[in-house]
């Protein structure tokens, strides 16, 4: 071989590894998919934010696996304030996963001042694909979040409870009763500095349907004519576990006696979704009739896979009352039509009836001393289906719908914000049911500009069902509020009392304050959990309670094994 012909070989070697080199280059890395933003809280354009805000990515495309956490700093993620392009100090952390970016500001953000949240294509995955670069913009409130001044409280630590309760109350004989996700109901006797004394276990309904039959156990609430010799306390509930549960299991059952021993079935064949929305919480009402929450069986209100393609039911997403005196006989079966049931709720003297629609997957309910239900209910993620119109279906007031055709929608890339409702007898919250006749999701999209509760996959000219009433208070994305209270106590010279205490579960780990007011009992200011002492990092909260005479509050911490935190308020 010539010297050449060898040079000119080694020479075509090296040019064809350098070119494969390069192809694996450009389509390893030009061609990876690129994680990206989706959904952001505070949502772009979003007005009005608290002054306290932590900013969330609360949807992120990762195509290729978690985050590089060593990508993600004040570097690659920032807020901006607009006008003065002054970066806001601030800490950045990633969630447990890797799924998560949350910006802290160190301090509280200006009033009436636009933000720019920034990630830049510096955050990476861990497969080395750049972020695709994405700007948010928010503005603050105008006004200053309501202070108060010496509310605080001590957060102590019950050692040795455990247990994932869903619902806290205060029984006629001043005791702690906790209800387990299990059905199991722990009672504590209360010492007189707030902590609590090793409980009663009582398996009453955990028996009634086998010896220790666990049960997936939501909403507890006593009798007002309960006595400290003869409690009375009604529980929601339906068969374990919470993936594909049986669709029609859903009971309300009636406990009495000085252990809650004796049980009794009110409420049979209630509809249930089979994941976790559920027959949830129960109160009595001012009227001494019981109102419970049932959960929908859909996303956003048309079958959909994730919620294993069951229809909504007459029956389901909907605040219920039941008149116990109307009660004939026990248990009440109330399997409707759809499930191929006789019970009919719009007939007339019939015990159990829809008292307000739409309202997605409602955990608790609080009948406030100002005459007012407010309940907040949770908004779905990202890719549900909506029902198209169909005309003459019965609407819950007696009218056949015969509003103008209402498209269905596919894949709604859109998360429903949590919102606050103030209940009114009769109005619809924005959860279709064909079934109903509901078919229009929250505020539809009546203009081209930005509309309150907007759906914008509709068309534009999409108006809200006549019968939607609009919200009282908008919790964003993902917060998941469930357990609410209205605080009683007159401690810290009344500065608290009146006002809505509710848990935010996810994003916020913490206790809200709503302050109802104007003439119709709507929200007119709120505080975030980290403003109040005692407020905040509570692993996963789900419910609360306040003990009336003493101005403690007890909240349920579900994450984890679970426990029990008792606030206690300072002097």
């Amino acid at each position: 071989m010539s010297v050449e012909k060898k040079i000119y070989g080694e020479t075509a070697t090296i040019a064809s590894a350098f070119f494969l080199l390069t192809a694996l280059i450009y389509f390893g890395v030009f061609h990876t998919k690129r994680p990206s933003v989706r959904f952001i809280d505070p949502g772009n354009k979003t007005e009005n934010v608290e002054e306290h805000t932590i900013i969330s990515t609360i949807n992120i495309n990762l195509p290729n696996g978690g985050l590089d956490t060593f990508t993600v700093n004040l570097k690659s993620v920032f807020l901006t304030e607009e006008e003065t392009g002054i970066k806001v100090p601030a800490t950045i952390t990633t969630s447990e996963d890797q799924r998560e970016i949350r910006l802290i500001p160190n301090a509280p953000l200006n009033l009436k001042s636009t933000y720019i949240f920034s990630i830049t294509r510096r955050v990476k995955d861990k497969k080395g694909a750049s972020f695709i670069p994405f700007t948010s913009r928010f503005t603050t409130v105008a006004i200053p979040t309501e202070a108060l001044n010496g509310v605080a409280f001590e957060k102590i630590m019950q050692p040795n409870i455990t247990g994932q309760h869903t619902t806290l109350t205060i029984g006629p004989d001043g005791k702690l009763y906790a209800l387990n996700m299990t059905g199991l109901i722990t009672r504590f006797v209360i010492n007189r500095d707030g902590t609590l004394q090793r409980p009663d276990s009582l398996f009453s309904l955990q028996d009634a349907y086998g010896k220790r039959q666990e049960r997936v156990a939501i909403g507890l609430c006593f009798d007002p004519s309960s006595t400290v010799d003869n409690l009375i306390a009604y529980v929601t509930h339906q068969s374990a576990p919470l993936v594909d549960g049986p669709q029609w299991d859903g009971k309300l059952t009636r406990l009495s006696g000085s252990n809650l021993q004796n049980a009794r079935d009110v409420l049979v064949h209630l509809p249930r979704s089979a994941k976790d929305h559920l027959t949830n919480g129960v109160a009595f009402g001012p009227d001494g009739a019981l109102y419970f929450n049932q959960g929908g069986m859909t996303a956003m209100g048309a079958p959909d896979e994730v919620w294993d393609n069951r229809p909504e039911c007459l029956l389901s997403a909907a605040v219920l009352r039941l008149d116990l005196y109307k009660l004939k006989s026990f248990p009440l079966d109330v399997k409707t039509k759809d499930g191929v049931g006789t019970y009919d709720p719009y007939t007339y003297n019939a015990p159990l009836t829809i008292y307000a629609s739409g309202l997605r997957n409602a955990y608790d309910l609080t009948w406030h001393s100002n005459g007012n239900l407010y309940i907040a209910v949770n908004g779905s993620s990202p890719g549900g289906n909506t029902p198209s119109s169909v005309h003459g279906y019965k609407r819950p007031d007696g009218s056949l719908y015969d509003r103008p055709q209402i498209p269905a929608l596919t894949d709604v890339r859109e998360a429903q914000h949590d919102f606050l409702y103030r209940i009114e007898k009769g109005g619809y919250y924005g959860h279709p049911n064909p079934t109903r006749g509901e078919y229009v999701m929250n505020g539809g999209n009546p203009t081209a500009g930005v509309d309150s509760a907007e759906v914008s996959d509709y068309p534009v000219g999409t108006s809200p069902d006549k019968n939607y009433r609009g919200y009282s208070y908008n919790f964003q994305n993902f917060k998941s509020p469930d357990g609410s209270i209205e605080y009683k106590s007159s401690k810290f010279n009344g500065a608290l009392k009146g006002k809505l205490l509710i848990v935010r579960y996810s994003q916020g780990d913490d206790i809200i304050t709503l302050t109802p007011g104007s003439p119709n009992g709507d929200i007119i200011s709120t505080i975030g959990g980290h403003s109040i002492e005692g407020f905040s990092g509570f692993l996963d909260p789900l419910d609360l309670v306040e003990d009336v005479k003493t101005g403690n509050i007890y909240v349920s911490e579900f994450g984890g094994s679970g426990t029990i935190t008792l606030l206690r308020a300072k002097e």
